[in-house]
C-alpha cells in the first residue's frame, strides 16, 4: 500500500500544459492559476472564466491556467512559486501553508441553498449511500466498499478518517472491506451510481452540483453522516507573492464586476468574501494530529 500510495502522489505532480487568457497589453508576466481537481477540470476552467478573463484584463497580464491531476500538485505548484494564485481546498491549503507560513487565504465564496447543503460559508462531508439497495444505516456499512476522492481532499478523504473515525471508534480500514481513492467528487458518486462502490465520502455542495447538472437525484441517495460544518475553499496566494500585486487581485475579485457576478451565477454562489487562516483552525488542529 505504501508504494501505491506512493506512485500516486508522484503521478499528481504531473503538470500539463495550461491555458491561457490572454490580455490586451502583455508587457507583464503571466500569473499562475491552479485549481484542485475536484470535477472535470475543463468544466472548473469554464465556471472560472470570467473571472480569469477580467484579472487578466484589469492586471494587464496573461492569466496561465495550470493543469493538475491531483490536489498535492497545487499543494507543490505553490511552494516551488510555479502557481501564484489557486482556489484549494481547506485541507490542501492547510498542508502548504504548514511548510510555507508566508502563504494565504483571502478570499472564498459564498453559496446558494443547495439539495444538501444550505445556504452561507460552510458545508459539509457526507457518507452516501444508494437509497433503493444501498445500506440503510452504519452498522450496515461494515464490510462494504467504500470510496474516497483525494488523499488531500478535506471531505473526501481528511475529515472522514479523523471526524468520521471517532463516530464508529475504530480505525477505517477495521470498518470497511474496501477502500479507493477515485481522484475527484464526481468520479465518487458516478462509481456509487453506478454500483462499483457501496458509499462514497464527499462534499456536500459537490452533491449539490451533481443534482444540478442532472447526475443524480436527491431521492436516489441517502446520507448516513455528515462532518462538522467545513468553510468553503480559498483562495490562496503563493508566498512571497508581490504585495502590491496581491492588493490588486483583492481589489479585482472584491469588486462589483459583472465579470464576476457572471462567475457567481456558474458556481451557484451569492459572493465572494474574505477568509483568514483563523477560518480554518479546525482543520490545522485536525492535521496536526497526523505528526
Amino acid at each position: 500500500r505504501r508504494y501505491m500510495v506512493l506512485g500516486l502522489l508522484l503521478a499528481g505532480l504531473f503538470f500539463a500544459p495550461g491555458i491561457i487568457l490572454q490580455a490586451k497589453a502583455t508587457d507583464h508576466s503571466a500569473l499562475h492559476f491552479a485549481m484542485v481537481p475536484k470535477k472535470n477540470l475543463d468544466q472548473q476552467v469554464e465556471e472560472m472564466g470570467s473571472l480569469l478573463r477580467l484579472l487578466a484584463e484589469k492586471l494587464e497580464r496573461p492569466v496561465d491556467v495550470v493543469r493538475v491531476s491531483s490536489y498535492q500538485a497545487v499543494i507543490e505548484g505553490l511552494l516551488s512559486a510555479d502557481v501564484d494564485l489557486a482556489v484549494m481546498g481547506p485541507a490542501s491549503y492547510v498542508y502548504a501553508k504548514q511548510r510555507d507560513a508566508t502563504i494565504e487565504a483571502f478570499a472564498s465564496l459564498q453559496r446558494a441553498a443547495g439539495a444538501f447543503t444550505p445556504e452561507g460559508s460552510y458545508y459539509q462531508s457526507l457518507l452516501v449511500t444508494l437509497a433503493g439497495n444501498g445500506a440503510q444505516t452504519l452498522h450496515a456499512l461494515r464490510g462494504t466498499k467504500v470510496a474516497f476522492t483525494d488523499p488531500k481532499s478535506t471531505s473526501g478523504a481528511v475529515i472522514p478518517h479523523h471526524e468520521f473515525r471517532k463516530k464508529i471508534n475504530v480505525p477505517l480500514q477495521q470498518f470497511f472491506g474496501a477502500m479507493s481513492y477515485t481522484g475527484s467528487h464526481d468520479r465518487s458518486i458516478r462509481a456509487l451510481i453506478n454500483g462499483q462502490v457501496d458509499a462514497v465520502f464527499v462534499s456536500s455542495s459537490r452533491l449539490d452540483e451533481a443534482v444540478r447538472s442532472g447526475m443524480v437525484t436527491p431521492r436516489q441517495v441517502r446520507v448516513l453522516w455528515r462532518s462538522q460544518p467545513i468553510h468553503y475553499d480559498p483562495f490562496v496566494f503563493r508566498g512571497h507573492l508581490p504585495q502590491q500585486l496581491k492588493e490588486r487581485i483583492r481589489h479585482i475579485m472584491f469588486s462589483s464586476s459583472p465579470a464576476l457576478q457572471t462567475m457567481l451565477d456558474k458556481k451557484n454562489a451569492t459572493g465572494i468574501v474574505a477568509v483568514s487562516d483563523g477560518d480554518y483552525a479546525n482543520i490545522h488542529a485536525i492535521t496536526r494530529q497526523e505528526r
